[in-house]
């Protein structure tokens, strides 16, 4: 950021934490003099959420369960 009183650089996770945002994947835009922020994630974008995965994983669903709740057209089998 540049501001009057110099220059401040803040990582990308700790911005989007100040800001509640659940992901560092949003956009910025300007309008009428104020800030827009859209998140377009809630991770990293690879399609599942740790924080999620954990909590499911708290209220006793299997694995199965939160890899079907992530990616539903999953089919789960054996390669062996």
């Amino acid at each position: 950021f540049k501001t009057d009183r110099g220059e401040l650089t803040v990582n990308g996770a700790d911005f989007r934490l100040a800001l509640g945002l659940k992901s560092t994947f949003f956009e910025l835009r300007i309008s009428r003099g104020s800030v827009i922020f859209e998140g377009k994630g809630w991770g990293h974008g690879v399609g599942m959420c740790q924080d999620g995965a954990v909590g499911m994983s708290r209220l006793g669903y299997d694995y199965r369960q939160i890899l079907k709740h992530y990616y539903p057209r999953l089919k789960l089998g054996r390669l062996y």
